[in-house]
């Protein structure tokens, strides 16, 4: 009898996905960023739509937003 082994990769934080992780680093960079620097309105931005505040946190590391 032959039997299939199925081996599943964990990602990061197993199995997450390290690309996750990678907007969750983002989003949180976006959102203490702006909490340092008092900019209410970006915050607010953050806190309501996480995935465009998680790009905006991706770009602020390449000093594009």
């Amino acid at each position: 009898m032959a039997r299939i082994i199925i081996q599943r990769e964990d990602g990061c934080l197993g199995g997450g996905g390290c690309l996750g992780v990678i907007a969750l680093a983002g989003w949180i960079t976006a959102v203490v960023r702006d909490a340092f620097m008092v900019k209410w309105l970006w915050l607010i931005f953050d806190i309501l739509l996480p995935p465009l505040g998680a790009i905006r946190g991706i770009l602020m590391w390449f000093g594009l937003a």
